[in-house]
């Protein structure tokens, strides 16, 4: 059971990039999520990861799409934010890293959080 994880080091992103809030928060209480029998997302810890740029590069190469950072992983599927958006609360690209053809998209890091929620009840 994961109880924290660790923020990508700002010095690694973008100036202006901001995660969203409710992602900070998340990073050091996962009650909500620890309470679900079962949650299959893992969230990535910057303790294991620790080159923001290559790890960009590393999904760029499986999915075709430049300048995202998985923030949590589901086997071959990564959820991520785009470095490039500045808004403080960037969309979510989902990819099946297996396959190019597999994904979608959240409007922000709230709807996805809450829709695997709900699926994991």
């Amino acid at each position: 059971m994961q109880t924290k994880f660790n923020l990508y080091p700002k010095e690694q992103l973008p100036e202006n990039f901001k995660f969203p809030q409710s992602y900070i928060d998340l990073s050091s209480n996962m009650e909500k999520i620890n309470e679900l029998e079962y949650f299959p997302w893992w969230f990535e810890d910057s303790e294991f990861e620790d080159n923001v740029y290559l790890y960009s590069k590393a999904i760029e190469e499986l999915t075709g799409v430049a300048d995202l950072i998985a923030f949590a992983r589901d086997g071959d599927w990564a959820a991520c934010f785009k470095l490039t958006d500045y808004s403080g609360n960037p969309r979510v690209y989902v990819h099946d890293l297996g396959n190019k053809d597999n994904k979608y998209e959240c409007k922000d890091f709230d709807e996805w959080l809450a829709e695997e929620i709900k699926r994991a009840k």
